[in-house]
C-alpha cells in the first residue's frame, strides 16, 4: 500500500508539473510504473555497510589459489567493485557472510581499497535462517573455486544435525546419493545414516 501511495503520489506530481513538457510527462511517467512494477530481487536493494561489522562464516569450504586472489584483487582494483557481497544479519548493525569471502578479505588487507571505499563495502542482505545460509553459501560458491572435502563434511554434518534428510542435502547441494554418503563416512558419522531415505534410484 505505502508502495502504491509513492507511485501515486510520484505520478501526479509529474502530471501537475509545469516545468516538464506535456510531451514527455507520458514518457516519464510509463518509467515510473515499470520502476515501481519491477518484482524486487534483493540485488534491487544493495547496502553500503563498514567493512568492520562483517564477520566470516565457519563453514565455508571454498578455496582459491595464490595466482587467482592476485587476478582477483587486481580487477577490484582497476575496475572496481562489481559484485555486492551478500550476508545476513547477524545481530543489530553486524552482519555474516553468506557469500564474498574472498573479496571481503582482499578488501579488509588492501590499504588502496579501503580507502577508496571509505571502509565500506556494498552487500545484499538475506534474511536467512542458519541452516538456508549454509546452503546458500554453498550454492553461491559450487561453482567457483575447490571446495576442501573436511569442510564440505561439517557442511553435510550440519544440516543433518538439524533434521536434514539425505535426500533434502542432496537436492538443496546438488549433490547425488552417493556423495552425501562418502562425505558423511569421510567424517565418520554413522548416526547420521540413520535416515535411510536415499537410493539408487536417485541417481
Amino acid at each position: 500500500m505505502i508502495k502504491k501511495n509513492i507511485e501515486q503520489e510520484i505520478i501526479t506530481i509529474l502530471k501537475e508539473s509545469q516545468d516538464i513538457p506535456e510531451e514527455n510527462k507520458t514518457e516519464l511517467i510509463k518509467k515510473v510504473l515499470d520502476v515501481c512494477n519491477q518484482y524486487v530481487e534483493p540485488v534491487s536493494q544493495v547496502l553500503w555497510v563498514p567493512i568492520n561489522t562483517i564477520m566470516p562464516n565457519t563453514y565455508n569450504p571454498n578455496k582459491i589459489a595464490m595466482p587467482e586472489k592476485r587476478l582477483l584483487l587486481r580487477s577490484m582494483l582497476d575496475h572496481g567493485i562489481t559484485l555486492p557481497l551478500i550476508v545476513s544479519v547477524k545481530e543489530q548493525q553486524h552482519y555474516m557472510l553468506i557469500d564474498g569471502y574472498h573479496r571481503w578479505s582482499l578488501i579488509k588487507k588492501s590499504k588502496v581499497l579501503q580507502r577508496r571505499l571509505n571502509h565500506k563495502v556494498p552487500v545484499v542482505i538475506l534474511d536467512l535462517p542458519k541452516t538456508e545460509q549454509i546452503v546458500a553459501s554453498i550454492r553461491h560458491n559450487r561453482a567457483r573455486g575447490k571446495h576442501q572435502i573436511a569442510e564440505i563434511s561439517e557442511v553435510v554434518k550440519t544440516l543433518s544435525a538439524n533434521g536434514w534428510s539425505s535426500k533434502k542435502i542432496m537436492e538443496a547441494l546438488g549433490m547425488d546419493a552417493d556423495e552425501v554418503l562418502r562425505l558423511k563416512q569421510f567424517k565418520g558419522l554413522g548416526e547420521l545414516f540413520k535416515d535411510n531415505d536415499y537410493s539408487q534410484s536417485w541417481h
